[in-house]
């Protein structure tokens, strides 16, 4: 069985975040990135899976710039067998639904029979990107997964809700699953897995390879538009409680009474 991992490079939640002068996005000159979150889980069930001879192949698929390879070097180096880069200038400004299109192509004649993603993105929190997926390529399709169990043909996923409750549904493959966080404890990449990364194929695509139109892709084929980003407005000051546990209590309810008109 052939399965794929969708991971996105993005800033570090550790950096210092400051909104650019043109207002549209973050300050990148001083961030560093990484592997989205979300998506190193994706990857460690997939791992998991292959482990227990359940999978027989696991591919890393990202969209982005030539530096967003390092993020499919980290996947190699913790197990993954191959990786597929599709990079172009065009895409910059690509929304969910265009990189879907763009992902679809890429993968529509590999032949995946299990898809994973993280459940979203760390820097723009989409949770779009797999479900679009599933719906272009017609595979069952299941988000926030919990916990995964493959017998046969058939996927068990463990959704979860709202008020900590669990759906199960049965998909029968191929399918794409999104994951959450805490599924699993991922794996960190040894020093032997660093070092047969390197021997590892990374196929490299652009939109000539993939067919598509540089009007096809990017801000101007995009749905969705980004108006703006602006820092939060500062609050105007905070009141310190001080006394004995009991004493700060009682002056929290009093406000509380006072201002929100409960308790």
């Amino acid at each position: 069985m052939k399965s794929l991992v969708l991971v996105k490079y993005v800033p570090d939640a550790n950096s210092v975040f400051r909104i650019n002068s043109a207002g549209t996005w973050v300050d990148e000159s001083s961030l560093s990135f990484t592997v989205n979150d979300y998506d190193r889980y994706a990857l460690e069930e997939l791992l998991a899976l292959k482990d227990g001879g359940a999978v027989e192949e696991v591919v890393a698929l990202t969209v982005g710039p030539q530096a967003a390879s390092s993020a499919l070097r980290t996947c190699l180096a913790t197990g993954a067998d191959r990786a597929i880069h599709v990079r172009d200038d065009a895409l910059e400004g690509s929304d969910p639904l265009t990189l879907a299109r763009v992902i679809h192509q890429a993968i529509k004649d590999e032949g995946f029979s299990l898809i994973l993603a993280g459940l979203q993105a760390d820097d723009d929190n989409h949770t779009q990107l797999g479900g679009l997926v599933a719906g272009l390529l017609d595979y069952a399709y299941a988000s926030a997964a919990m916990k995964l169990s493959l017998s046969g043909e058939t996927m068990r996923v463990e959704r979860e809700l709202e008020n900590n409750e669990l759906q199960v549904v049965d998909l029968d493959l191929p399918a794409v699953v999104t994951v959450q966080t805490g599924i699993n404890s991922p794996r960190y990449a040894s020093l032997k897995g660093i070092m047969a990364a390197k021997k590892k194929p990374m196929t490299q695509l652009g939109l000539t390879e993939l067919g598509m139109s540089p009007d096809s892709v990017g801000a101007g084929a995009s749905k969705l538009k980004t108006v703006g980003f602006e820092s939060p407005p500062k609050g105007k000051g905070a009141e310190i409680l001080t006394g004995s546990p009991d004493e700060v209590a009682a002056q929290l309810i009093k406000r509380i009474r006072e201002h929100a008109g409960v308790l």
